[in-house]
C-alpha cells in the first residue's frame, strides 16, 4: 500500500485527532514531505480514526504511526504478508504475522530489542520489494499498451 503526504500539520488534522495522550497541537509538525510517497508497513484504527505505520523523514530502525488525514491513498492494493486482527476493545490492526501476533512488538521493535528489529526490517524489505515489483510490472504494461 502506498500513500503520499498532502499536508503536515497538526493544523490539518480533524479534532478527534488531539487526543490527550498523543499531544497533538495544531501548530506541531509532523516529519513528512508534502507530495511524497510512503509505503505503509501496518495500520490500525480505533473509533474512526485510522494511523498508518510508515518510515518517515526521522526514520531510524522503526516506522512511525502518522494520521492517515494527512495522507491520500495512490496504491491500496495490500501487501501479500499482511494479515488483520480486530481486538475485543475494537482496535483493528492490519500488518505482518509477526506484528499482529504479538501485543508487544512494535514497542520491542522501538525498544531496539531483538530479534523484533531484524524481523521488521526483514518485512521491510520484503513489503518493499513487492512493491517494486508491481511498480515494475505497471510500467511493463504501460509499455506494452504504448507499442500496440
Amino acid at each position: 500500500m502506498k500513500i503520499r503526504c498532502i499536508a503536515k500539520t497538526g493544523a490539518d488534522l480533524p479534532e478527534r485527532y488531539f487526543l490527550p495522550h498523543l499531544c497533538y497541537k495544531k501548530e506541531m509538525e509532523f516529519q513528512l514531505i508534502v507530495g511524497k510517497e510512503y509505503t505503509v508497513y501496518a495500520l490500525y484504527e480505533l473509533q474512526g480514526m485510522v494511523w498508518y505505520y510508515i518510515c518517515d523523514e526521522s526514520y531510524t530502525y522503526f516506522p512511525i504511526h502518522n494520521p492517515a488525514p494527512l495522507f491520500e491513498v495512490v496504491d491500496n492494493r495490500i501487501s501479500q504478508y499482511w494479515r488483520f486482527k480486530l481486538n475485543a476493545n475494537g482496535l483493528l490492526e492490519i500488518g505482518f504475522e509477526e506484528w499482529i501476533s504479538d501485543r508487544y512488538f512494535y514497542d520491542k521493535v522501538t525498544d531496539m530489542e531483538e530479534p523484533e528489529v531484524s524481523i521488521f526490517e526483514k518485512a521491510k524489505e520484503l513489503i518493499d520489494a513487492e512493491l517494486q515489483q508491481r511498480h515494475n510490472k505497471s510500467i511493463i504494461q504501460d509499455c506494452t499498451v504504448l507499442k500496440n
